[in-house]
């Protein structure tokens, strides 16, 4: 049998200390990330790269392979904030879980954030934050893509400003979810109904949605993204459901990684749910109208959050690959890879540029994609070793030290 369940070795946990995180790595999950960080990369280097007399002449695959990678980052990270946190939740109650996992978001995603803000600060257009100063405290708070203001500054931040969204929005979810006996029904429900609902409802509701939105959440073009671009791409409630799909993919792994599973249930998932993502990217026609409102948010989600809850219950090919060393390294610097690929690629905008298509010049764009992805490479490595790293250790010792300190002098005071 080519895929065979995962027997992963696991700390009893009755040998446990409290407080301590009881989820052994997936390294599946990391190479996953690596291939979202690479899918974003890939696809705006190949977008800037295969340009001729303004046009790009691989547009509409870039786009695609653009909105796999963030969906892919959305699903990806419901399934890992589940694993990792919806226990303590329900083990530490909300107040004391609550600020673990936020001290350990916040220390996660701010650093880098907010250094990525300062360094663009010069270079993207400038900032239009004289007549709303609003806009400036959803950039410092996170919250640009709550509001539909996430253009003023460093557009690609968007995402990290949805991340923040789902985080808030993961603490009422997991109680939810807590009430979910038949978890893997639930995926599956979610996996048959969730495109169709979400088709029918940006269908039937395009109008009143736009006019609501461009009444109370666009500023001007130079801040908002147009009322349906946001609504289908940016909009925090749209990609929650991508974030909902990796939680119950999660879920379901807890309730399936210690029994026998049929081998071929596992071998059909992770051939179809590929295989349906290759077909999105590369298959135009499955994205022309009407289907192409949900091309940027939900097309992806039911076949991946399967297929991640599948690598982590198999030993098989696809999940050795992921857990690879090469996809393993990749994922571990892929927030790096995801912030600085905008500024390599801003840089390098004008190398290897030609006006006319021609076998030179489709050679000098290959070439300058390969740089593209080499260049922000090393600038992720040495980002991630600098600076999310030790930012990260840091702020989670200072934003912790209160809360360890507390036990240590209730204890000499008890001695």
């Amino acid at each position: 049998m080519i895929f065979h369940q995962t027997r992963s070795a696991e700390i009893p946990r009755s040998s446990l200390p409290a407080g301590l995180q009881r989820t052994e790595r997936l390294d599946p999950l990391t190479g996953l990330r690596g291939v979202a960080a690479y899918a974003v990369l890939t696809a705006h280097a190949i977008d800037t790269a295969f340009f001729y007399g303004r046009v790009p002449i691989f547009h509409s695959f870039a786009a695609r392979l653009a909105y796999f990678g963030m969906s892919l980052f959305f699903v990806l990270s419901g399934f890992v904030i589940h694993y990792n946190y919806a226990e303590s939740f329900a083990r530490e109650g909300l107040p004391a879980a609550g600020y673990k996992f936020f001290v350990a978001r916040f220390a996660r995603l701010y650093p880098l954030y907010i250094i990525s803000l300062c360094v663009s600060a010069p270079h993207v257009p400038v900032p239009n934050f004289a007549d709303h100063p609003g806009v400036l405290a959803a950039f410092l708070t996170l919250s640009q893509s709550w509001f539909n203001v996430e253009m003023a500054m460093f557009p690609p931040d968007w995402s990290v400003s949805t991340e923040w969204f789902f985080y808030l929005a993961f603490i009422p979810l997991a109680a939810l979810a807590r009430r979910i006996n038949r978890p893997v029904l639930a995926l599956a429900i979610y996996c048959l109904a969730a495109m169709p609902a979400v088709f029918f409802l940006l269908r039937l509701f395009s109008e009143p949605l736009t006019a609501l939105v461009q009444h109370w959440l666009f500023l001007n073009d130079k801040v908002s993204a147009g009322a349906w671009g946001w609504i289908i791409y940016f909009a925090p409630p749209i990609r929650l459901l991508e974030f909902i799909g990796g939680m119950l993919a999660a879920k379901a792994y807890l309730a399936l990684r210690q029994r026998p599973l049929p081998s071929g249930a596992l071998t059909a998932a992770l051939i179809l749910a590929p295989l349906w993502c290759v077909a999105v990217i590369f298959a135009g026609r499955l994205t022309h109208p009407p289907f192409q409102n949900i091309l940027s948010n939900i097309i992806f989600a039911p076949a991946l959050a399967p297929l991640m809850l599948c690598v982590c219950l198999s030993r098989g090919l696809l999940s050795q690959a992921l857990s690879s060393r090469p996809l393993v390294f990749m994922g571990e610097i892929s927030y790096s890879v995801y912030v600085w690929s905008f500024f390599v690629l801003t840089m390098l905008a004008a190398s290897f540029q030609s006006t006319v298509f021609s076998p030179e010049a489709f050679f000098n764009s290959i070439l300058k994609v390969t740089v593209d992805i080499g260049i922000t490479t090393a600038f992720a490595y040495g980002s991630f070793l600098l600076i999310e790293s030790p930012a990260r250790r840091w702020l989670r010792m200072v934003l912790s030290r209160s809360e360890r300190e507390g036990p240590i002098q209730k204890t000499s005071s008890r001695a």
